[in-house]
């Protein structure tokens, strides 16, 4: 949200189409105006978009900006029946400059790794400490090291670099699950350490 302007950017926003249209609804309500999308990673429930949201820039990392590309016949599969009308948005990602997310609110750096998905991508918010972690640090969903030539090692990379964020931020925000903060946040990704390090002895 930025202050005094009305402008927000929505990240990931819901999965069913009458999520988006609730979400919809309420910025409606709030009097907020999307002036730019953040995708977390490639799967197709993070790369979704609503007319109502407006034609604004929707940014990814580089990675998944070519792998919705590239697999987009495959998210729409694995999407199921979709509106005519949405299935133009879905995907429709472009890559993020070099730096903090380009708009006037708070700053949001984006911190690019490989765990999950190749391109998977948290965003911190420094001046509230906040971390959204995408699809990782949940609790209701076990770590899911998905591609890759190493799967585990990238995972445990990505875990590393989330680490730092971790063990400062006010709240860590999972794409699943719910939020958590203090030591309940830091518990979840020595757990997560774990499942990986478990799954790489079997």
């Amino acid at each position: 949200m930025s202050p005094g302007s009305g402008g927000c950017i929505l990240i990931d926003p819901a999965w069913d189409v009458d999520e988006l249209e609730a979400l919809a609804d309420t910025l409606d309500h709030l009097g907020l105006t999307p002036v730019a999308g953040l995708s977390t990673h490639a799967h197709f429930d993070h790369l979704l978009w609503h007319p109502r949201f407006g034609d604004v820039p929707r940014y990814a990392s580089s990675e998944t900006v070519r792998r919705a590309a590239a697999r987009r016949a495959e998210l729409l599969d694995e999407l199921g029946p979709w509106p005519d009308r949405l299935v133009p948005l879905v995907g429709r990602v472009e890559a993020l400059p070099h730096g903090p997310v380009p708009w006037n609110g708070p700053r949001i750096e984006p911190i690019v790794h490989d765990a999950h998905v190749p391109g998977h991508t948290a965003f911190w918010l420094p001046g509230l400490r906040i971390l959204l972690a995408g699809d990782m640090l949940s609790d209701v969903e076990a770590p899911l090291p998905e591609e890759g030539p190493d799967p585990l090692t990238a995972y445990g990379r990505g875990l590393d670099a989330l680490a730092p964020y971790v063990a400062t931020a006010t709240w860590v925000v999972p794409g699943h699950g719910t939020p958590a903060s203090g030591e309940v946040a830091r518990a979840r990704l020595r757990a997560d350490r774990r499942a990986i390090e478990d799954l790489g002895a079997r």
